[in-house]
This record gives structure tokens, sequence and C-alpha cells, in this order.
């Protein structure tokens, strides 16, 4: 998975050496691309291999909410910079219990997802709240208005490496991987849906709710 990204590196920075003085500035500014993703890649590698040789979440009680609005601030920059409007549509006061660590790397994930997946002028919002009628489940979806995942691929792209043929992006196909490793370290799941009108794609991070005093 690394030697096709390093590979066009070499290429990138030999594009670089021999670009024109008027063709410079573009070819170093793909090199640099190419290395915060090459970056990227080797920071959900290494999350990955955490997951699969991590301890036992130990619990601590953590405001679910406050960890959303948190995430989406980091976010809100890309989003910008790609002409999306990201926001916090509503945000329940609901607490969780586990590593904030492991959540915020998890809530980023989805967002990165869905901000990487939506065309410039589209909107990402994201809901914190109680699951309707399960107050004991803590429930947060995050709604894109991007070209969605066919529900035939929707399980499949939950597999390490994986993406949905023909998509474009920058992706390194191991996200929701880690978001779902994450998820049922705390009891917890990840779902796919369609979003409203069967537009779009919303993902939905299931979680149980800790009752506070």
């Amino acid at each position: 998975e690394l030697r096709t990204p390093l590979t066009a590196l070499d290429l990138q920075a030999q594009a670089v050496v021999e670009a024109r003085e008027e063709d410079r500035e573009a070819a170093l500014r793909d090199l640099r691309a190419g290395v915060a993703r090459v970056a990227r890649l080797v920071e959900q590698l290494l999350a990955i291999a955490r997951e699969q040789h991590g301890t036992a979440v130990v619990p601590e009680p953590l405001d679910l909410d406050e960890l959303v609005r948190r995430t989406v601030a980091d976010f809100v920059p890309l989003a910008e910079a790609a002409g999306i409007d990201l926001g916090i549509e509503s945000a329940e006061a609901v607490r969780v219990a586990g590593d904030a660590d492991a959540l915020r790397r998890l809530l980023g994930n989805l967002i990165d997802n869905a901000v990487r997946y939506t065309p410039a002028g589209g909107r990402v919002d994201v809901v914190v709240g109680r699951e309707a009628g399960v107050p004991s489940r803590a429930v947060v979806t995050v709604t894109d208005t991007g070209p969605g995942i066919p529900p035939e691929e929707r399980e499949r792209v939950f597999d390490r490496f994986h993406r949905v043929p023909g998509t474009t992006g920058t992706g390194s196909g191991l996200g929701l991987a880690l978001a779902r490793s994450i998820a049922g370290r705390h009891d917890g799941e990840v779902l796919l849906q369609d979003g409203p009108g069967g537009l779009g794609l919303r993902a939905v991070l299931r979680l149980p709710a800790v009752t506070s005093p």
C-alpha cells in the first residue's frame, strides 16, 4: 500500500527538478499534496495497528457533544477550502464512557470522509443526541450531499483498503475500517444510510450513553 504513493512522490520530486521556472510552483504544490497523502496513510496505518494490539478501553466519562464540537472545528478550515458548508445542526448534551482520543479519531474519520467526497457547494451536517425511544443510546450522524455509496457497497467499504469503484479523491481506504474498530471497542457501531430524500450519505455512530447524576 505504501509502494504506489512513494513511487508517485519520487516522480513528483523529479518533476520539480525538471520543471521550467514558470511551472515549478505548480509542481511543488503537487509534491506537497503527495507528501500529505502519504503522511495520512502512515497515520491511518499506525492507528489501525494500535487498534489491533491495543488494550481494552478504560472507561472515562466524556461529553460527546463537546467532543463532536471540537472535532468539527478541526475540519472547518478543510471544508472552507473545499467550498463546503460544514456545521453542527443540533447537539444535545449526552455523555458516553470511553477513550477520548480514539473517539475523536473515529469522529474525525467520519467527518473527513464526508468533506473529502462532497463536491464544492455541498453541505455536511452533524447531529448529536439520543436515539429516539432509546435514551440509553447516544447517536451522532454525519450527513453529506455527496455522491453517496451504493447499498451493495456499504458493508464492503468497512474492509481495509477497499474503495468504491469509480470514486475519485485521496482517501486511503482505511478510515471506515478504523471507525468501525473503535466503535466496536466501545460497544458501539457505525452504519451507513441514504441521506435525506435518498441523496448523499449519512454515517450513523451509536454508542451506549451514560446516565449522570
